[in-house]
Protein backbone atom coordinates (compact mmCIF):
# COMPACT_ATOMS: atom_id res chain seq x y z
CA UNK A 1 0.00 0.00 0.00
CA UNK A 2 2.79 2.16 -0.22
CA UNK A 3 1.97 3.91 -3.47
CA UNK A 4 -1.80 4.66 -2.03
CA UNK A 5 0.05 6.38 0.77
CA UNK A 6 2.16 8.38 -0.98
CA UNK A 7 -0.14 9.31 -3.31
CA UNK A 8 -2.66 10.49 -0.83
CA UNK A 9 -0.39 12.09 1.28
CA UNK A 10 0.85 14.14 -1.77
CA UNK A 11 -2.66 14.51 -2.89
CA UNK A 12 -3.43 16.40 0.02
CA UNK A 13 -0.32 18.45 0.35
CA UNK A 14 -0.97 19.72 -2.87
CA UNK A 15 -4.96 20.44 -2.08
CA UNK A 16 -3.47 22.52 1.25
CA UNK A 17 -1.11 24.02 -0.64
CA UNK A 18 -3.54 25.89 -3.13
CA UNK A 19 -6.08 26.63 -0.74
CA UNK A 20 -4.12 28.24 2.03
CA UNK A 21 -1.70 30.05 -0.60
CA UNK A 22 -5.38 31.05 -2.23
CA UNK A 23 -6.53 32.11 1.39
CA UNK A 24 -3.18 33.80 2.39
CA UNK A 25 -3.35 35.93 -1.05
CA UNK A 26 -6.91 37.24 -0.96
CA UNK A 27 -7.40 37.97 2.69
CA UNK A 28 -4.05 38.44 4.20
CA UNK A 29 -2.26 40.09 0.98
CA UNK A 30 -5.12 41.31 -0.97
CA UNK A 31 -5.41 43.63 -4.10
CA UNK A 32 -2.90 46.33 -2.17
CA UNK A 33 0.02 43.96 -0.49
CA UNK A 34 1.45 45.79 2.34
CA UNK A 35 3.99 44.25 4.85
CA UNK A 36 1.51 43.85 7.52
CA UNK A 37 -0.56 41.61 4.58
CA UNK A 38 2.56 39.65 4.44
CA UNK A 39 3.51 39.54 7.92
CA UNK A 40 0.64 37.59 8.68
CA UNK A 41 1.20 34.71 5.75
CA UNK A 42 4.85 34.53 7.29
CA UNK A 43 3.02 34.38 10.95
CA UNK A 44 0.70 32.06 10.25
CA UNK A 45 2.96 29.72 8.00
CA UNK A 46 5.09 29.54 11.06
CA UNK A 47 2.17 28.85 13.44
CA UNK A 48 1.41 25.94 10.81
CA UNK A 49 4.75 24.37 10.18
CA UNK A 50 5.18 24.59 14.31
CA UNK A 51 1.99 22.60 14.95
CA UNK A 52 2.76 20.12 11.78
CA UNK A 53 6.33 19.55 13.62
CA UNK A 54 4.71 19.20 17.30
CA UNK A 55 2.56 16.47 15.74
CA UNK A 56 5.25 14.32 15.00
CA UNK A 57 6.26 13.74 19.20
CA UNK A 58 3.25 11.35 18.49
CA UNK A 59 4.52 9.44 15.70
CA UNK A 60 6.48 6.41 17.09
CA UNK A 61 8.56 4.65 14.25
CA UNK A 62 8.10 1.02 13.59
CA UNK A 63 10.46 -1.43 15.10
CA UNK A 64 11.97 -3.39 12.11
CA UNK A 65 13.17 -6.86 12.53
CA UNK A 66 16.57 -6.58 12.20
CA UNK A 67 19.02 -3.30 11.63
CA UNK A 68 22.53 -2.78 10.70
CA UNK A 69 25.33 -3.19 12.38
CA UNK A 70 26.29 0.35 14.21
CA UNK A 71 29.79 1.67 12.77
CA UNK A 72 31.21 5.06 11.76
CA UNK A 73 30.06 6.76 9.13
CA UNK A 74 33.01 6.28 6.94
CA UNK A 75 32.89 2.66 7.73
CA UNK A 76 29.64 2.54 6.56
CA UNK A 77 30.83 4.98 3.42
CA UNK A 78 33.37 2.32 2.61
CA UNK A 79 30.78 -0.29 2.10
CA UNK A 80 29.28 1.44 -0.93
CA UNK A 81 31.26 -0.71 -3.43
CA UNK A 82 30.35 -3.75 -2.15
CA UNK A 83 27.07 -2.68 -1.99
CA UNK A 84 27.14 -2.01 -5.26
CA UNK A 85 29.15 -5.05 -7.18
CA UNK A 86 26.30 -7.20 -4.79
CA UNK A 87 23.78 -5.97 -6.30
CA UNK A 88 23.76 -4.83 -10.13
CA UNK A 89 20.39 -4.20 -10.85
CA UNK A 90 20.22 -1.21 -8.37
CA UNK A 91 23.46 -0.01 -9.72
CA UNK A 92 22.17 0.19 -13.14
CA UNK A 93 18.80 1.98 -11.88
CA UNK A 94 20.71 4.45 -9.66
CA UNK A 95 22.67 5.53 -12.79
CA UNK A 96 19.23 5.56 -14.89
CA UNK A 97 17.45 7.36 -12.25
CA UNK A 98 20.27 10.12 -12.53
CA UNK A 99 20.40 10.10 -16.07
CA UNK A 100 16.50 10.25 -16.16
CA UNK A 101 17.07 13.52 -13.76
CA UNK A 102 19.19 15.03 -16.23
CA UNK A 103 15.61 16.11 -18.44
CA UNK A 104 14.95 18.45 -15.85
CA UNK A 105 16.87 20.87 -17.74
CA UNK A 106 14.15 21.40 -19.93
CA UNK A 107 11.93 22.38 -17.25
CA UNK A 108 12.97 25.78 -16.57
CA UNK A 109 12.44 26.24 -20.31
CA UNK A 110 8.81 25.14 -20.85
CA UNK A 111 6.93 28.04 -19.85
CA UNK A 112 9.12 30.42 -21.72
CA UNK A 113 9.30 28.50 -25.43
CA UNK A 114 5.48 28.24 -24.36
CA UNK A 115 5.54 32.17 -24.35
CA UNK A 116 7.76 32.04 -28.01
CA UNK A 117 4.73 29.78 -29.50
CA UNK A 118 1.54 31.28 -28.00
CA UNK A 119 2.27 34.30 -26.26
CA UNK A 120 2.87 34.69 -22.63
CA UNK A 121 0.23 36.88 -20.88
CA UNK A 122 -1.20 37.08 -17.40
CA UNK A 123 -4.01 34.85 -18.42
CA UNK A 124 -1.66 32.09 -20.16
CA UNK A 125 0.60 31.81 -17.22
CA UNK A 126 -1.99 31.67 -14.76
CA UNK A 127 -3.87 29.03 -17.25
CA UNK A 128 -0.53 26.95 -17.56
CA UNK A 129 0.53 27.39 -14.27
CA UNK A 130 -3.15 25.70 -12.57
CA UNK A 131 -2.94 23.34 -15.60
CA UNK A 132 0.51 22.02 -14.55
CA UNK A 133 0.17 22.33 -10.67
CA UNK A 134 -3.82 20.72 -10.57
CA UNK A 135 -2.34 17.58 -12.47
CA UNK A 136 0.60 17.14 -10.37
CA UNK A 137 -1.56 17.35 -7.44
CA UNK A 138 -4.29 14.92 -8.89
CA UNK A 139 -2.10 12.09 -10.39
CA UNK A 140 -0.63 11.22 -7.59
CA UNK A 141 -3.76 9.04 -6.37
CA UNK A 142 -3.31 7.73 -9.83
CA UNK A 143 0.37 7.00 -9.41
CA UNK A 144 -0.08 5.47 -5.86
CA UNK A 145 -2.69 3.29 -7.65
CA UNK A 146 -0.34 1.91 -10.08
CA UNK A 147 2.54 1.79 -8.36
CA UNK A 148 1.02 -0.33 -5.59
CA UNK A 149 -0.58 -3.04 -8.78
CA UNK A 150 2.15 -2.99 -11.16
CA UNK A 151 5.01 -1.63 -9.44
CA UNK A 152 7.23 1.23 -9.03
CA UNK A 153 8.97 -0.01 -11.95
CA UNK A 154 5.60 0.50 -14.30
CA UNK A 155 5.14 3.84 -12.75
CA UNK A 156 8.53 5.01 -14.05
CA UNK A 157 8.42 3.53 -17.43
CA UNK A 158 5.03 5.17 -18.03
CA UNK A 159 6.21 8.94 -16.28
CA UNK A 160 8.95 9.23 -18.17
CA UNK A 161 7.23 7.97 -21.23
CA UNK A 162 4.79 10.76 -20.52
CA UNK A 163 7.25 12.78 -20.07
CA UNK A 164 8.97 12.69 -23.56
CA UNK A 165 5.53 12.65 -25.03
CA UNK A 166 4.74 16.01 -23.58
CA UNK A 167 8.10 17.57 -24.70
CA UNK A 168 7.91 15.80 -28.27
CA UNK A 169 4.50 17.73 -28.16
CA UNK A 170 5.36 21.05 -26.80
CA UNK A 171 8.06 21.14 -29.62
CA UNK A 172 5.30 20.68 -32.53
CA UNK A 173 2.18 22.39 -31.06
CA UNK A 174 0.74 25.97 -31.55
CA UNK A 175 -2.62 25.67 -30.55
CA UNK A 176 -3.35 27.52 -27.24
CA UNK A 177 -5.33 24.88 -25.80
CA UNK A 178 -2.97 21.33 -26.57
CA UNK A 179 -0.14 23.45 -25.26
CA UNK A 180 -2.59 23.57 -21.81
CA UNK A 181 -2.87 19.90 -22.20
CA UNK A 182 0.66 19.09 -22.60
CA UNK A 183 1.46 21.58 -19.20
CA UNK A 184 -0.43 18.84 -17.47
CA UNK A 185 0.74 16.23 -19.05
CA UNK A 186 4.54 17.37 -18.01
CA UNK A 187 3.03 17.93 -14.56
CA UNK A 188 1.70 14.73 -14.08
CA UNK A 189 4.84 12.99 -15.39
CA UNK A 190 6.93 15.27 -12.56
CA UNK A 191 5.00 13.58 -10.02
CA UNK A 192 4.63 9.85 -11.50
CA UNK A 193 8.53 10.25 -11.63
CA UNK A 194 9.34 11.96 -8.30
CA UNK A 195 7.00 8.85 -6.45
CA UNK A 196 8.32 5.70 -8.66
CA UNK A 197 11.92 7.12 -8.28
CA UNK A 198 11.90 7.33 -4.35
CA UNK A 199 10.24 4.42 -3.50
CA UNK A 200 11.38 2.36 -6.07
CA UNK A 201 14.90 2.79 -4.34
CA UNK A 202 13.32 1.18 -1.27
CA UNK A 203 12.73 -1.98 -3.40
CA UNK A 204 16.29 -3.13 -3.55
CA UNK A 205 18.40 -5.86 -1.59
CA UNK A 206 17.95 -6.11 2.08
CA UNK A 207 16.24 -3.64 4.29
CA UNK A 208 18.79 -3.22 6.67
CA UNK A 209 20.60 -1.44 3.84
CA UNK A 210 17.87 0.93 2.83
CA UNK A 211 19.59 4.15 4.50
CA UNK A 212 22.97 3.37 2.38
CA UNK A 213 20.89 2.99 -0.73
CA UNK A 214 18.83 6.06 0.09
CA UNK A 215 21.90 8.16 0.06
CA UNK A 216 23.66 6.70 -2.76
CA UNK A 217 20.65 7.06 -5.24
CA UNK A 218 19.26 10.39 -3.88
CA UNK A 219 22.76 11.88 -3.93
CA UNK A 220 23.29 10.98 -7.77
CA UNK A 221 19.83 12.16 -8.66
CA UNK A 222 20.21 15.71 -6.72
CA UNK A 223 23.72 16.18 -8.45
CA UNK A 224 22.07 15.30 -11.46
CA UNK A 225 19.37 17.75 -10.75
CA UNK A 226 21.80 20.50 -9.59
CA UNK A 227 24.12 20.11 -13.29
CA UNK A 228 20.90 19.70 -15.46
CA UNK A 229 19.44 23.37 -15.00
CA UNK A 230 23.36 24.33 -15.96
CA UNK A 231 23.56 22.27 -18.88
CA UNK A 232 20.01 23.31 -20.27
CA UNK A 233 21.22 27.02 -19.65
CA UNK A 234 24.14 26.88 -22.43
CA UNK A 235 22.41 24.86 -24.33
CA UNK A 236 19.43 27.47 -24.60
CA UNK A 237 21.76 30.52 -24.82
CA UNK A 238 24.14 28.73 -27.87
CA UNK A 239 21.79 26.53 -29.64
CA UNK A 240 18.04 27.60 -28.47
CA UNK A 241 15.25 26.37 -26.36
CA UNK A 242 14.87 23.33 -29.33
CA UNK A 243 18.71 21.82 -28.56
CA UNK A 244 17.42 21.69 -24.71
CA UNK A 245 14.25 19.44 -25.27
CA UNK A 246 16.07 17.20 -27.44
CA UNK A 247 18.56 17.03 -24.98
CA UNK A 248 16.54 16.03 -22.41
CA UNK A 249 14.46 13.73 -24.62
CA UNK A 250 18.03 11.79 -24.98
CA UNK A 251 18.83 11.40 -21.11
CA UNK A 252 15.12 10.42 -20.53
CA UNK A 253 15.50 7.84 -23.20
CA UNK A 254 18.71 6.64 -22.35
CA UNK A 255 17.28 6.40 -18.28
CA UNK A 256 14.12 5.36 -19.88
CA UNK A 257 15.72 2.06 -21.94
CA UNK A 258 18.11 1.58 -19.15
CA UNK A 259 15.64 0.57 -17.03
CA UNK A 260 13.46 -1.18 -19.07
CA UNK A 261 16.02 -3.55 -20.28
CA UNK A 262 18.86 -3.61 -17.61
CA UNK A 263 16.62 -3.55 -14.39
CA UNK A 264 14.04 -5.72 -13.42
CA UNK A 265 10.79 -4.75 -11.30
CA UNK A 266 13.05 -5.22 -7.46
CA UNK A 267 9.37 -6.70 -5.84
CA UNK A 268 9.30 -9.91 -8.23
CA UNK A 269 12.82 -9.75 -8.84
Amino acid sequence: NRGKLVGLRNFLAGITTACVAWWGGVYLVGDTPSADGYAWVFTIAFIMTSTGLLMLLRVREPRPPTVAPDVSLLRRLSQIPQLLREDPAFTRYFLARALTTMGRMALPFYILYAGQTIGLTGTTLATLTIAFTLAATVSNLAWGYLSDRNGFRFSFLLSVALWIGATVGLLISREFYVVVIIFAGIGAAQEGFRIASINMTLEFGHRDDIPLRLAIANSSSEFAGTLAPFLGGVLAASLGYGAVFVGAICFLLAGVVTVMIWVPEPRFA
